[in-house]
């Protein structure tokens, strides 16, 4: 079972990077470059995630299990990043305020939405996006709030209207009273968003390789920092929820779907927010990038783990 499960998902995983694949070739040849896959990250976040989060809510069938489900991945969501930010506290202590902050950031924030949303897709299919939207949102309000905190090296001012006034929190207010009324959408129109959310997954994938074709892969594969805090993303954190998830009762598509979030990656937006509070920004790619590279191997067995426990 275990290995089945394993081959599958390793499959779905290598589908994904493959289509990455594209985005790191265009950026090298110079057709799709970083900078163009930067503009194209406003249009992903800010549209086509929110689009498909909320297609996903109001075409998802109502049910109690469904109900439940939503309260428990908001608990699990909010479980993972208080476990991280925790454990985090104790390690790098004796780096700056700035160095220890990029670690931290790594370490607690996943790429939930551009990679473990596709990949919930492919493994679960729809229940997939409906509990990783949960944790999306989850996410949106601790990286607003703990994560520019630290990544600013505890500069910045939180601004909480970003709590709930981001794409990814307002989505799930969107989606969750169309869940629960359950309306009859005109074909014409859910049509569109149901196209327009299939995009995400691809085109999220491509932009993510644009990130690993400027990434020094001489530099990230040198550090043993990179690799620590690779291990505490891909494998300590993801493989400590598992058993506190499971011991709590938490099984089937859920589970799957909390795990695929956990196991997922350094954010893509490491980089981006160590540019914006001048922070070391070439550290936070190689962050972000060491671990999507280990990520091939490491997420297939946690997803399988998750997936034989059921």
């Amino acid at each position: 079972m275990f290995f089945e499960n394993l081959k599958t998902i390793a499959l779905q995983v290598l589908i994904l990077y493959l289509i990455a694949g594209i985005g790191f070739i265009t950026d090298k040849i110079g057709i799709f470059k970083q900078a163009d896959g930067k503009r194209l990250i406003d249009l992903l976040f800010n549209v086509i995630l929110p689009i498909a989060i909320i297609h996903t809510f109001m075409t998802m069938e109502y049910s109690q299990e469904h109900i439940k489900g939503i309260l428990v991945a908001f608990v699990c969501a909010f479980a993972t990043h208080i476990f991280g930010a925790l454990f985090s506290m104790l390690t790098f202590r004796k780096r700056s305020l700035k160095e220890r902050g990029i670690y931290h950031y790594a370490m607690i924030m996943s790429n939930a939405a551009f990679l473990a949303l596709p990949l919930a897709k492919s493994v679960i299919g729809k229940e997939g996006i409906f509990y990783c939207s949960v944790y999306v949102a989850v996410f949106n309000i601790v990286a607003f709030t703990l994560g520019i905190y630290e990544i600013s090296g505890r500069e910045a001012k939180i601004n909480f209207k970003k709590l709930i006034f981001n794409p990814g929190s307002m989505s799930v207010i969107i989606g969750l009273p169309l869940f629960f009324i359950q309306p009859d959408i005109p074909y014409f129109i859910e049509y569109p968003m149901e196209i327009v959310g299939n995009c995400n997954s691809p085109l999220a994938m491509i932009v993510f390789g644009t990130f690993l074709a400027n990434s020094s892969f001489r530099s990230m594969f040198s550090k043993k920092e990179i690799y620590f805090v690779s291990f505490i993303r891909l494998i300590f954190i993801p493989l400590c929820m598992l058993g506190l998830f499971y011991v709590c009762g938490v099984r089937g598509s859920l589970l799957t779907a909390m795990l695929i979030s956990a196991s997922a990656p350094a954010a893509t937006n490491t980089a981006m927010y160590a540019a914006k509070y001048k922070n070391d920004t070439a550290l936070g790619s190689e962050l972000a990038a060491q671990s999507s590279v280990l990520s091939v191997v490491t997420m297939p067995v946690i997803v399988a783990l998750a997936t034989v426990v059921i």
